[in-house]
């Protein structure tokens, strides 16, 4: 994948048209090169300029969504200086992103299926620059920030409470997209800034058991 500054118009329009499309409800497998090209406004053929495959425009633009948003994100939570603020704002942020969140849990799909798509996004993954940053890098980076007064975390310690982390922040996604889309967890009648506060406290209580044992 290039650097941000050097993708062409053509590729982030690709890119864009691929998840407006997935947003509106496209499902991954049935999206065509034609519904892709036509909604970014190009050609069949100039979009072959730049990709080798549908599955190559829409694993890119999943990445490029997820790390465009992680990246920013990140910026943002160096300001911040408590756990529980930065996981506020993490989850606000998802708030106001429903596409990231979106595109959040396809990639989830993608990762454990076969399909050619999932491949196609696992090979990005694999092959992701250091600078670029995806979720389990940002996590990482704030577990490692707010553990470091006890010392260096051991390997399976650290994965651990990035993956618990993270399935506070999948739940919370999950949430959110019952309170869009079907309700069938009855949910329409919490508030937002409680499942929040819910989800912030727990990974607080999470790091802070590491914190007392001394890890």
């Amino acid at each position: 994948m290039m650097e941000r500054s050097e993708l062409a118009p053509k590729v982030t329009a690709t890119y864009q048209a691929v998840i407006d499309l997935l947003m509106e409800g496209v499902d991954v497998g049935s999206l065509t090169v034609s519904e892709i090209t036509g909604r970014a406004g190009i050609g069949k053929g100039t979009a072959y300029d730049y990709f080798s495959s549908k599955e190559e425009m829409i694993a890119g633009a999943l990445f490029y969504e997820i790390e465009t948003s992680c990246r920013a994100l990140y910026e943002l939570l160096r300001q911040e200086e408590t756990l529980y603020d930065k996981m506020n704002l993490i989850l606000i942020k998802m708030d106001e992103r429903v596409a990231t969140i979106g595109c959040f849990v396809k990639v989830l799909h993608l990762m454990l299926d076969h399909s050619a798509v999932g491949c196609e996004l696992r090979k990005k993954i694999q092959n992701k620059r250091p600078d670029q940053i995806l979720l389990t890098d940002l996590i990482r980076k704030v577990v490692i920030e707010e553990t470091k007064d006890i010392g260096k975390l051991s390997q399976p310690d650290l994965i651990y409470l990035v993956m618990t982390i993270l399935s506070r922040m999948i739940c919370y996604a999950m949430y959110q997209l019952d309170c869009q889309y079907s309700n069938g967890l009855n949910t329409a009648g919490i508030k937002e800034s409680t499942m929040r506060e819910m989800a912030c406290r727990d990974v607080c209580r999470s790091v802070e058991a590491y914190r007392e044992k001394g890890f």
